[in-house]
């Protein structure tokens, strides 16, 4: 008696190899090795060859085996926050898709620097793990002098921060339409204002207070004060019931992120407050849902995309020792972006 034979299970297809990727490319296998090495020096017309034939043969390099032979580590730290709002979810998938081009792998750990086991966690990573660096969308803190202090030699780049030279990383630490946005309320007649303020480990934050009190100073304008947020709505909301609107009443506010700013709102209207007929309302970072709230958003617009692909570029470079060029940065130019929720102050012509 005879029984049918088992199907014999497809096998995979064996994945590419350099040599192969050299050959479709027509160039040399060591070229292709100083593509994915990122050493430079190779015309525009060889790199477009070799991308070529590793996107025909779906060639994905072997991270492990090129540590193994090279005796580097091609795996990087990404910190994010415990919340990934919008604005850090663009700069994250930049950052991760800049990597991933450079022929890293990330890993993705969430910290809040107040203190957790998360942030153990990252220590913990960092001393164990051979990791060829860290990048960071929330500034770190204490978390910066541990890890240096006992890995001084590891690249670590903290986004919205500054280099040694002081130039702004990005868009992120840059201020400067906080002033054009006072500068604009106060020419709908505006006079007195109020700022919810991000938090104070943030190169962003602190820049745009700094540039709200600089403003409001040098205009001769009345600011009613600032408080603190999260850059949580429930912050913002916090806040909003606490604004000043008695006595000189607020006609201005400005949240330094969106997402303050729509708690802002939700409280004012609590209070019985129209906005913008009684108050105009501005925020920071242009998040989607800014154009469908009832009113919608005024914010500022960035390239947050950029911002990431810029500070991992620049994290690749200090791995790789290459001379720091911030030159070489992409432009992240920011827009006011002004829509229902600024209007004329109070008893002022439209």
């Amino acid at each position: 008696m005879s029984y049918p034979s088992s199907p014999t299970p497809a096998q995979a297809p064996k994945p590419s190899t350099i040599y192969e990727v050299a050959r479709l490319a027509g160039v040399s296998h060591q070229t292709v090795s100083r593509y994915l090495k990122g050493n430079g020096g190779l015309k525009p017309q060889t790199v477009v060859k070799v991308e070529e034939a590793m996107t025909r043969l779906d060639y994905t390099p072997n991270l492990a085996a090129r540590a193994l032979r090279s005796k580097q580590s091609y795996r990087l730290i990404i910190v994010a926050p415990e919340d990934v709002h919008f604005a850090a979810s663009r700069i994250l998938r930049s950052a991760v898709s800049a990597a991933d081009d450079a022929g890293y792998v990330t890993d993705i750990i969430s910290v809040d620097t107040r203190g957790s086991k998360r942030s153990a966690r990252l220590l913990t990573l960092v001393s164990n793990e051979r990791i060829a660096g860290v990048f960071s969308l929330i500034p770190l803190g204490p978390l910066v002098e541990q890890i240096t202090a006992k890995h001084p030699d590891l690249p670590l780049v903290v986004a919205g921060s500054y280099d040694e030279r002081m130039h702004a990383r990005g868009s992120l630490a840059d201020a400067t339409p906080a002033a054009e946005m006072i500068e604009h309320l106060a020419s709908l007649g505006h006079r007195s204002f109020y700022h919810v303020a991000g938090p104070k480990l943030w190169t962003s934050a602190v820049n745009r207070r700094k540039t709200y009190e600089a403003t409001i100073a040098r205009l001769g304008l009345h600011s009613a004060g600032s408080e603190t947020g999260d850059w949580s709505m429930a912050s913002g909301y916090r806040i909003g019931l606490e604004i000043p609107l008695q006595d000189g009443p607020v006609t201005a506010v400005f949240a330094a992120n969106d997402q303050m700013a729509f708690g802002v709102m939700r409280a004012l209207h609590e209070r019985g407050k129209r906005v913008p007929e009684d108050i105009s309302v501005f925020g920071w970072d242009n998040a989607e849902e800014g154009r469908y709230f009832i009113p919608s958003l005024s914010t500022v617009s960035m390239d947050l995309e950029a911002t990431g692909r810029n500070s991992m570029r620049e994290l690749i470079s200090r791995i790789r020792n290459e001379p720091q060029d911030s030159s070489g940065y992409e432009l992240t130019p920011m827009q006011l972006i002004f829509r229902e929720s600024t209007a004329p102050a109070p008893n002022q012509p439209a």
